[in-house]
C-alpha cells in the first residue's frame, strides 16, 4: 500500500512538474536578446560610476535598457552610487553617503575626469526625456520607495529583487517586470510558486532570474534547475556586445545581459 501511495505522489509530481514546463515553455513575455547597460555602462573605460555621463552616453548609442544601482541615502532618498576602485577623491563619511556629500562635488575618476553624480531628481529628468528607455534597478527592491519617488516610471521600470517576498510585492505592486535575484532562487521556492499560480492566476510566477556569469558556470546544481525549468535569465556581466553575443548564442535560456562596453 505504501508503494502505491509514493508512486502516486511520485505520478502527481511528474505531472505536475510536466504541465509547469510546458506552461513556461509557452509563455512569450519575455524579451530576446537584450542589453542591458551596467551601471549605466562604461564611460571612458571606467565601470561603475552610475554618473549621467554614462546614462547618455549607453542612451545615444542606442541601449533602450539601463541599470543603475539606486541605494538610500540616510535622510531616505534615493541616489544611484556603487563603491568602485575606478573612482578616487570620493570618500564620503558613511556608505550610502549622506545627500549633502553626494551632491556637494562630482565625481572623480582615475582618469583624472570628473563625472555628474546621479540623484532621484536626475534620475527622474533622463528617463522622462527618453520615454523609449527602460530603468532597471539594482540594489533597492522596495516598491513603496521606488513608487514614492519615481511614480512616472513605474510601468518601465525592471526591479531586481532579494527574496521571494519581496519578489511578489513588485509584481503585486504593478512594476514592469522583476527579477528575482540569484541569492533568493532555490528549486523548491521556484516550483512553489509556480504551483500558486497555477492554481491562482494573481499569484506572480518567476519569469526571469538575475545571475552572474561565474554563479551559473560554477553552480552545477543551479545550472541544471534552470535548464530542466527552462527559466528565463538575466545575466552579468559581459564585457562588451560580442561577448554578450557568445553569451546568448551559449545559454539557451539567456534573455537579458548586462554589459559594460556598449
Amino acid at each position: 500500500m505504501k508503494k502505491v501511495v509514493l508512486y502516486t505522489l511520485g505520478l502527481v509530481v511528474l505531472l505536475a512538474m510536466a504541465l509547469l514546463l510546458y506552461l513556461r515553455a509557452n509563455e512569450p513575455n519575455v524579451p530576446e536578446r537584450t542589453i542591458i547597460a551596467h551601471a549605466g555602462g562604461n564611460i571612458d573605460s571606467l565601470e561603475y560610476t552610475n554618473s549621467r555621463e554614462a546614462v547618455e552616453h549607453a542612451i545615444a548609442g542606442g541601449v533602450k535598457f539601463i541599470e543603475l544601482d539606486i541605494v538610500i541615502s540616510p535622510e531616505g532618498e534615493p541616489l544611484a552610487f556603487h563603491s568602485s576602485e575606478d573612482m578616487i577623491d570620493t570618500i564620503y563619511s558613511c556608505d550610502p553617503p549622506h545627500m549633502s556629500e553626494f551632491t556637494a562635488a562630482p565625481l572623480r575618476g582615475k582618469n583624472g575626469k570628473t563625472y555628474t553624480p546621479l540623484t532621484w531628481r536626475e534620475i527622474n529628468e533622463i528617463f522622462l526625456a527618453h520615454p523609449d528607455v527602460t530603468f532597471v534597478v539594482d540594489k533597492t527592491d522596495d516598491p513603496v520607495v521606488l513608487e514614492k519617488f519615481f511614480p512616472k516610471l513605474k510601468d518601465r521600470m525592471v526591479v531586481e529583487c532579494f527574496s521571494m517576498d519581496r519578489y511578489r510585492e513588485v509584481k503585486y505592486a504593478g512594476f514592469k517586470e522583476a527579477m528575482l535575484n540569484e541569492d533568493a532562487v532555490s528549486p523548491c521556492a521556484v516550483i512553489m510558486q509556480d504551483i500558486k499560480h497555477l492554481f491562482n492566476s494573481d499569484e506572480p510566477r518567476v519569469n526571469m532570474i538575475a545571475i552572474g556569469r561565474k554563479t551559473y558556470i560554477n553552480d552545477r546544481s543551479m545550472r541544471r534547475f534552470i535548464k530542466l525549468c527552462n527559466i528565463p535569465m538575466a545575466m552579468w556581466s559581459a564585457t562588451d556586445q560580442k561577448r554578450a553575443d557568445e553569451m546568448f548564442d551559449d545559454m539557451s535560456t539567456l534573455r537579458m545581459v548586462y554589459a559594460n562596453e556598449l
